[in-house]
């Protein structure tokens, strides 16, 4: 059975085109800077360079407790097989193949108060979207939130409350650049 569009992308995938398709993503990936899920890129159009998390879906970004500020993993960016949700960091969505820079969503279903983004909201994909939109604290995310029965209200402040709590069990491996304060980078091509 052929896997849905959201659900096709396993992490080991992320990794290996991001490898393969990196003069086109328009990303440098540096050798040696590989620590777990995390490696260090640098961006070709902007010359920045970014710590980034290898994720299946960028609403994992909070699945995994990446948003939480005393964790320090140093992490400034994600490589996702798809961009499903709103985080704070850039993210490098390898299904449309382009960066989101950080508070924005994908516009595929418009904005959060459109009738198109109403329907889409009752799908898991929708609901990523509005939650991560709320994490980030967007005013059109509270608004809609304000604007839901009070049964789903609860419900998705509840998962909120959850989501801003490290989550149990062994956490992501995620670390530190290993060539910070060295002078030589070596690059893979």
């Amino acid at each position: 059975m052929q896997e849905r569009r959201y659900t096709q992308y396993k992490q080991m995938d992320v990794w290996l085109q991001l490898c393969n398709l990196a003069s086109a993503l328009k990303v440098q990936v540096l050798y040696g800077t590989v620590h777990g899920c995390s490696i260090s890129l640098v961006r070709l159009d902007t010359g920045e360079r970014l710590r980034a998390v290898i994720l299946p879906r960028a609403s994992n970004w909070y699945t995994f407790s990446l948003n939480i500020a005393e964790w320090q993993h140093g992490c400034t960016a994600i490589v996702c097989g798809t961009h499903d949700s709103c985080v704070n960091v850039p993210v490098l969505a390898l299904d449309a193949m382009r960066w989101y820079e950080s508070g924005k969503m994908r516009g595929i279903f418009g904005t959060l108060d459109s009738p198109e983004f109403e329907r889409a909201r009752r799908s898991h994909y929708g609901h990523n979207m509005l939650v991560g939109a709320l994490m980030c604290g967007r005013g059109d995310a509270i608004a809609k939130l304000q604007s839901l029965p009070d049964s789903t209200r609860y419900r998705i402040e509840s998962e909120l409350r959850t989501l801003h709590t490290r989550r149990q069990g062994r956490p992501l491996v995620v670390g530190p650049d290993p060539l910070d304060g060295r002078t030589e980078l070596s690059i893979v091509s």
